[in-house]
């Protein structure tokens, strides 16, 4: 028995060598590849150092490794760049290389090649070129889009006032009127508060979002898909985005399709359709088509909605943190546009104050930490490091709106850092929440007039106050597409 033991010694050693040597080929960083920690789990990677909040982890390994740095998560080399200066250079000045997305299997799988935020080259340029354009004709970013909005705002105001002085939770209120600002945009129509079909709707789009985290661990271990059950909750939005198609999407192009009038084009869909048959009968060969219709009204609703609804509610947050930064805006608003009108963007000269605050709120909240992943489309030397073809990029937002060096005490709810001495707003370069370059947020121009006159009516309208009975608000967020804040209730007290 002992003389066998020691036989099998050898082979029991060539075999963990062989392991130890596979393991190492698989995780090893290839020449010219940035640093980062060292050697990573099989199939886990650096992910249990990273857990679910990947902001402190990659402040520390910022600080350690330099401002370009990768770790693996799963068995995917992840490349994770940091500082305004970085992103700048690799997203401005070479934005037409850092553009791509990578291929991974979550993105792949729910783009299928179609639509804006998961393509890359000729698809997502003619895309996102109409896209852009189409939005800009129907007042996006210029003054008659506040028509709309302030319709909505004074909508989602009476549903506020309605609760009387109650104690109550406006996430799905806030959602709700967030939606239905993209839906007139998108569709031509709005949907009325309380609507089940609406509810439902939000509710499967929102349950996506906060799965994001889970359902992203695929795009590292794609085989765990074959895992019984759905712990990935991969089956479950797969399920919500065909809900979101079969009753909303698919039922709405084919309205538009019926009931369509070149001569009366009101929304996306009938300019979409327009353009379409514009192609067909020149005969230009384009991915503009029904099917990338489809998947465009899905990231149109990401991008419009879910980002300025969680920063609704993160400034009423903070207006219930600090009290005395809401009272200022609120004396600010009522000296200089008063009560009796709802707010327009020309007041935003008038209301310095305010507009900073809107900024502290965006840059302290800090919703989206890090960026959509980029890729390069071939293999580049960019800052001393070797950038291959594919590789999966993370652009480190956070490392940026919470760097001590460009916002002083970068933890601190203060303002006063976004107004000049005289008074007025000012925004600096490093201000990016909605990131920079040619991948920047497509809804942002809708975004920052929606956070204007939402936020600006509700303070002129009401006071948010701490209930009695219940614990102040935590700034801890909950992980999803965007850190949310954790579920709060307040009461608004009408201003008189």
């Amino acid at each position: 028995m002992l003389s066998m033991l020691f036989t099998d010694i050898p082979t029991t050693l060539l075999t963990c060598g062989v392991g130890a040597l596979m393991l190492w080929l698989t995780f090893r960083r290839p020449p010219g590849t940035p640093p980062g920690p060292g050697f990573p789990l099989p199939l886990l990677g650096h992910l249990l150092s990273i857990g679910k909040d990947p902001k402190k982890k990659f402040r520390e390994w910022h600080k350690q490794y330099g401002d370009i740095f990768s770790v693996y998560i799963g068995n995917r080399l992840v490349i994770v760049m940091n500082g305004y200066e970085v992103l700048k250079d690799a997203f401005v000045k070479h934005g037409d290389v850092f553009s791509d997305r990578p291929h991974v299997f979550v993105i792949d799988e729910i783009s299928n090649g179609m639509g804006v935020l998961g393509t890359s080259g000729q698809v997502w340029k003619e895309q996102r070129r109409f896209t852009l354009s189409t939005l800009r004709d129907f007042g996006m970013g210029k003054n008659m889009l506040q028509v709309k909005i302030n319709e909505e705002s004074a909508s989602f105001l009476e549903a506020i006032a309605e609760m009387k002085g109650q104690k109550f939770d406006f996430r799905d209120l806030t959602h709700t009127a967030v939606s239905n600002i993209i839906t007139s945009v998108v569709f031509g129509k709005r949907f009325v508060y309380g609507d089940k079909f609406f509810k439902e709707l939000t509710s499967r789009i929102d349950e996506n979002l906060q799965s994001a985290g889970a359902t992203a661990g695929l795009n590292f271990i794609p085989l765990a898909r074959y895992i019984p059950g759905d712990p990935f909750k991969f089956k479950r939005t797969l399920a919500n985005l065909a809900f979101f198609v079969t009753n909303l999407t698919k039922p709405s192009a084919a309205e538009h399709l019926k009931d369509y009038d070149e001569s009366n084009i009101g929304d996306y869909v009938s300019a979409y359709i327009r353009e379409i048959k514009r192609k067909e009968s020149e005969n230009i060969e384009s991915s503009i088509n029904f099917d990338n219709l489809e998947k465009v009204i899905g990231d149109l609703f990401v991008a419009g909605t879910e980002t300025t609804a969680t920063t609704i509610r993160w400034a009423v947050l903070l207006f219930l943190k600090y009290p005395e930064i809401q009272e200022k805006c609120f004396q600010e608003i009522k000296t200089n546009i008063g009560q009796e009108r709802l707010p327009e963007m020309s007041d935003k000269l008038k209301l310095p104050y305010v507009e900073a605050t809107i900024a502290e709120v965006q840059r302290v909240a800090n919703i989206i930490p890090v960026s959509v992943w980029h890729s390069v489309p071939y293999d580049i030397q960019f800052r001393g490091y070797t950038f291959r073809k594919g590789v999966t990029i993370v652009p480190n937002i956070d490392s940026v709106l919470m760097d001590p060096e460009i916002f002083k005490d970068p933890e601190r709810f203060q303002p006063e850092r976004f107004l000049a001495d005289n008074g007025k707003f000012v925004k600096p370069d490093e201000f990016i929440p909605f990131f920079l370059g040619k991948r920047v947020c497509l809804g942002e121009s809708l975004a920052r007039m929606e956070l204007f006159l939402f936020i600006t009516a509700l303070i002129q309208r009401f006071e948010f106050q701490q209930p009695g009975d219940e614990q102040p608000p935590t700034m801890e967020a909950v992980p999803g597409v965007t850190f949310a804040p954790r579920p709060f209730k307040f009461i608004a007290a009408p201003r008189v």
